[in-house]
């Protein structure tokens, strides 16, 4: 991927969304908001005056196919996930956050498709590592999200777990800040499945991915905050311990790419790349592969048969996930065209049907 991404635009609004959605006195049933444009609609009013002018981004592909409109909503509550960039000042994963994590997830996992309260006593094992374990009530879906206390914003990732029926689905956002729009896209594919096809578990980093270390630069040869990279940190813990816990799991992974370099000296525009993070792909990456070249207008091409470039093989979870013979993973490259085009719910629902959709072997 290339350090070029939107800038300017995006980030700004969550993070005025955040403070204001996630104060004290937030209501134990969130409002709940439409998923327009690339940005939270909720976070709109409050965060215009303030944000950075917008820059422009390339118009949706027009043969885009369009499907009906969907009336399911994301909670506002999850534009609070993402803190500022400059408020995050990040840390190592430490052992205690692992041990505490090690003994979290699982009773969580265990718990959330019975129950839809927390189990009291974990809320205080939380709290020793600095994480806060809240219940987000919504029309559709009680969730428990595990957050970084706002005092203490060191980079360790938000983790929501959705109760109730659900599958063993998994859905990623490693770079926010850098990949714009992944957020709002993870968010969506996970607070609005299709029916029967609700993914249990989202995960997704809480800093800037070349902002692990001051003065750091995408050409240093080492980026800590960099989920998809750093094997210690602790979003590859908590992937363990689902792919250990969950029952034949399916994560999938958004990233995004800028399409100057990747398009140079193609004759054909690249809108997505599918990739399972090996170069012999398995039989999801195939069933998603096709259905996604319909969905999205072409462009859609399968690693490594269908192109060379942005496979995932070096990508942390794809390694540690390749250990686990019922588990699968996905690596979703999307071009920023793609990405924008994606901000239509309608055009998200027909993605979620693909990626989630049952894989009979």
């Amino acid at each position: 991927m290339t350090p070029r991404r939107w800038t300017g635009s995006w980030r700004p609004l969550v993070a005025v969304a955040g403070v204001s959605l996630l104060g004290v006195a937030m209501s134990a049933r969130a409002q709940t908001v439409p998923l327009k444009g690339s940005k939270v609609e909720a976070a709109r009013s409050g965060a215009r005056a303030k944000a950075a002018p917008l820059e422009r981004i390339p118009q949706e592909d027009p043969s885009v196919n369009v499907p009906g409109q969907t009336g399911c909503h994301v909670d506002a509550r999850f534009s609070g996930l993402w803190p500022r960039a400059d408020a995050v000042t990040f840390h190592p994963t430490t052992l205690e956050e692992k041990a505490t994590f090690a003994k979290l997830v699982p009773a969580l996992l265990a718990a959330a498709p019975k129950q839809k309260d927390v189990p009291p006593e974990l809320t205080n094992v939380a709290a020793s590592v600095g994480f806060f374990l809240e219940t987000w009530t919504t029309p559709r879906d009680t969730f428990w999200v595990l957050r970084e206390r706002p005092d203490g914003y060191h980079g360790a990732g938000a983790y929501v777990i959705r109760t109730g029926e659900a599958t063993s689905d998994v859905v990623q956002v490693p770079h926010p800040y850098f990949d714009i729009g992944t957020e709002d896209i993870g968010a969506g594919l996970f607070a609005c499945p299709p029916q029967g096809r609700a993914p249990r578990l989202f995960m997704t980093a809480t800093a800037h991915r070349y902002k692990g270390t001051p003065g750091e630069t995408p050409e240093d040869p080492e980026h800590p905050a960099d989920v998809a990279h750093n094997p210690d940190h602790l979003f590859q813990t908590v992937t363990d311990l689902a792919a250990r816990h969950l029952p034949a799991p399916r994560v999938v992974q958004l990233h995004g790419f800028g399409e100057s370099k990747v398009q140079k000296g193609r004759t054909e525009t690249l809108t997505a790349v599918v990739s399972d993070g090996t170069r012999k792909p398995g039989a999801w990456a195939r069933r998603v592969a096709a259905p996604m070249e319909d969905a999205l207008g072409g462009g859609v091409k399968l690693y490594p048969e269908g192109v060379q470039v942005l496979g995932g093989t070096q990508n942390a979870q794809a390694r540690l996930l390749q250990a686990y013979p019922q588990a699968r993973f996905l690596h979703l490259e999307l071009s920023s065209r793609t990405r924008k085009a994606l901000m239509n719910p309608a055009r998200l629902d027909r993605l979620a049907q693909i990626l989630f959709a049952p894989l009979e072997d």
